[in-house]
């Protein structure tokens, strides 16, 4: 390790192939001081740390820089032990051999685990090459970033960001006193217009105070409850297979008087009978009552 006085040590082990035992050895990580004063607010420095004691991280395989995003504002580096033959020769053609992009980074990298799960609270890290000037040859620079979520892309059922007009944000007020449950004055409050409307405001007649019985003295009106409309009679009669619905009517009460008138002959001639039978008795009940006599 170059500058080691301006470094510190984050990690140092190998990288477990996937499904081999091969292991890639002689790799160290360290963070540069100069660039990361504070390393309580670096995530990939702390998660690297939290690493020391494991023999081995998991290598996940290769990952093209486009296709992911990185956050490389750790500035964390790798550096590979001269007698790790293996581990040089892994990333000489892994990084080496690939194409550099126009800032400079290789166009691939090797994606590595920083746990043994893969859900969402494992760290990811990716290992890439950065080309650096050099006075003799072109010279790679191996940079360890960490692998940011991705952002996802907007959607139609987004709501859309609203932003504060802009002659409230050049103010002198802040955002918190806009927040805030305090009145705002408007530029050109006091023009001619808003005068004249605030003195209508104020000098509005006042209301009368109306209470219960005043209504009665508007002209002796009363209120009055409109007469029920009058039924129609020249409706067209309901019809039916038996004729109009009236003349069924008609007939029945006809019949139903009829039917009376019967029985009423019926009542009287009951009536008659009824007498006579009791005229013959008692004259029968006379003439035996006589004879006997005799």
């Amino acid at each position: 390790m170059s500058e080691a006085s301006s470094s510190r040590l984050l990690y140092r082990g190998s990288l477990s192939l996937p499904d081999s035992y091969i292991l890639l050895d002689g790799l160290t990580f360290s963070a540069n001081l100069l660039a990361n004063k504070d390393l309580l607010h670096n995530p990939l420095a702390l998660a690297l740390e939290s690493m020391r004691g494991r023999p081995s991280l998991r290598l996940k395989g290769t990952e093209l820089l486009k296709n992911i995003c990185i956050d490389p504002s750790d500035d964390v580096c790798m550096d590979i032990h001269p007698s790790a033959a293996l581990s040089r020769v892994y990333f000489e053609n892994m990084l080496c051999l690939s194409h550099l992009s126009p800032d400079g980074r290789t166009e691939i990298g090797v994606r590595v685990a920083l746990g043994d799960t893969d859900g969402p609270a494992t760290t990811e890290m990716l290992i890439f090459g950065q080309s650096y000037s050099s006075l003799t040859t072109p010279s790679l620079k191996i940079h360890v970033a960490r692998i940011a979520p991705a952002t996802r892309a907007p959607r139609p059922d987004d709501p859309t960001p609203r932003k504060p007009p802009q002659h409230l944000l050049t103010r002198t007020q802040s955002i918190g006193e806009l927040a805030a449950n305090t009145r705002i004055k408007v530029a050109g409050d006091d023009s001619e217009v808003v005068r004249r409307a605030r003195e209508v405001m104020l000098h509005l007649p006042n209301s009368k105070p109306r209470g219960r019985g005043k209504d009665k003295d508007r002209g002796g009106a009363a209120f009055k409850v409109p007469a029920l409309p009058a039924k129609k009679t020249n409706h067209a009669p309901d019809t039916d297979v038996f004729g109009p619905a009236s003349d069924a009517k008609g007939k029945s009460r006809a019949v139903d008087e009829e039917i009376g008138d019967i029985e009423q002959e019926n009542k009287s001639v009951c009536l008659t009978l009824f007498l006579g039978v009791l005229v013959l008795r008692s004259n029968v009940t006379f003439y035996r009552s006589s004879r006997n006599s005799l």
